[in-house]
């Protein structure tokens, strides 16, 4: 009878190796996604449109034109100078639109980058799909809860693909650290931990554009579905601070570490969930969600890898306590631990490191594959000079799944099970109380006096 270790080795050395990797990676027989050289004639490019010219939108757009056969025909905004800036940005020649639906309408457009506030996700998406669009989109790809079933479904019946913005999901170090946990490096796996801390600049207080106005600003379609107020230019830029429109710091910032750990760690939600937090720093209107938030998040053994609880934190008050702007976040095992980010991963042991234990990393061909041995008990992963990041790398994912029909790392179905928790979070701060879920049907459980404590 083979104990765990062999199970893993050997099940890490099969299937594993392949499915750890991006589609566009197993197809270039893993060289780096910069090496690549797609066949793009003169006629072939995918044409995109940009639907919320944001700072994640432009960002999303400047890495969707860096990928090789990426053409920009389209971009919308409400607001006026988003829209003049885009011309001065990406020419002017691209067409320009208050109104997604004329985007939606024109058939040269092939696929959207939606990164519009977050109640929006949900509705452009499906029309997005219903009219034949491929979607990248934004994180959380829903508002509400109820939101999941439908977005599933208009993907299924469209055909087209969809892929969740959540940027660091196709990093070399994701995927290293998914390579390690299965190959059972660390042990069982029993606890996550990440924290988050807003950048100096975003702390500081809020100042309107000096055009800011309901004549340069479309603030009924901005509102949409929400409750009807007069015009406020604080909302329609910081939104993110408005449950109204957003999903506060759990579907701005949790839902990266919870993407990347169900992608990691092949889960696809919690058991249970409880977060805690309050507005403790600014206390001047400016915000109706938390400021200060703490999540906890119980995970269901899966294929033995183990039972584990995800702690995540944010802090919106002095930007300073940890480094900001971070995605990393620590995997902590029965036999030692992981630090992963996007270009870096961190392994420590309570044993010595038997280096063939992390040969399993060959697998990738590319990138950290080449590990750096520390000490006895410690060995670094640094991806190689010229990595364009995970950023890119989603990217690239995407549209090699448009061009050649290859699988995403972060579908619709994937999108909707990472968005929950980070949404069942807000709602166990609203609560104030736990929540327990069932993953698979995407649907609170009836909840007993022993889980709301």
């Amino acid at each position: 009878m083979q104990n765990r270790r062999e199970f893993l080795k050997k099940m890490a050395i099969g299937t594993v190796a392949l499915n750890s990797t991006p589609s566009f990676l197993s197809a270039t027989r893993g060289k780096l996604a910069k090496e690549v050289k797609m066949s793009v004639s003169p006629n072939s490019f995918i044409n995109i449109a940009l639907i919320g010219k944001g700072g994640m939108g432009t960002s999303n757009t400047q890495t969707a034109l860096s990928v090789d056969g990426v053409k920009l025909v389209g971009v919308c905004d409400l607001y006026d100078k988003r829209l003049k800036d885009a011309r001065s940005q990406w020419g002017n020649d691209i067409f320009v639109t208050k109104d997604f639906r004329e985007i939606l309408s024109r058939k040269e457009v092939d696929a959207v980058i939606i990164a519009t506030p977050d109640h929006w996700h949900q509705p452009i998406a499906i029309e997005a799909m219903k009219a034949g669009k491929h979607v990248y989109c934004e994180k959380p790809v829903i508002h509400k809860l109820s939101e999941g079933n439908a977005l599933i479904d208009a993907q299924k019946k469209s055909g087209v693909l969809f892929q969740v913005g959540s940027q660091g999901m196709a990093s070399l170090g994701n995927r290293v650290a998914r390579l390690l946990i299965q190959q059972g490096v660390i042990g069982a796996v029993n606890f996550v931990d990440g924290q988050f801390t807003a950048a100096p600049g975003q702390l500081n207080a809020f100042v309107a554009p000096h055009d800011a106005s309901e004549e340069t600003i479309w603030w009924n379609r901005f509102l949409g579905n929400a409750p009807k107020i007069p015009f406020t230019p604080q909302h329609f830029f910081a939104w993110r601070n408005w449950k109204d429109y957003g999903t506060g710091i759990a579907g701005d910032l949790f839902v990266h570490v919870l993407s990347s750990i169900h992608y990691i760690m092949d889960a696809i939600g919690p058991e249970k969930v409880y977060t805690t937090g309050g507005i403790r720093h600014y206390t001047d209107g400016s915000r109706d969600t938390p400021d200060i938030m703490l999540g906890y998040f119980d995970y269901p053994d899966k294929n033995n890898l183990g039972a584990f609880t995800v702690q995540l934190g944010a802090n919106y008050v002095d930007g300073i306590s940890k480094k900001w702007g971070s995605m990393d976040f620590r995997i902590v095992g029965s036999k030692g631990s992981l630090d992963v980010g996007w270009n870096k991963v961190v392994l420590k042991t309570t044993e010595d490191i038997d280096m063939k234990d992390i040969e399993i990393v060959k697998s990738l061909g590319q990138g950290m594959d080449v590990p750096e041995k520390v000490s006895p008990r410690e060995v670094v992963f640094n991806a190689v000079k010229g990595y364009r990041g995970g950023h890119y790398d989603h990217h690239f994912n995407f549209f090699d799944g448009i061009r050649n029909n290859t699988s995403l790392t972060a579908d619709v179905l994937f999108a909707v099970q990472t968005a929950a928790p980070a949404l069942l979070s807000y709602e166990s701060y609203s609560l104030g109380k736990a929540i327990t879920w069932d993953a698979r049907k995407l649907e609170i459980k009836k909840q007993s006096k022993k889980d709301t404590r």
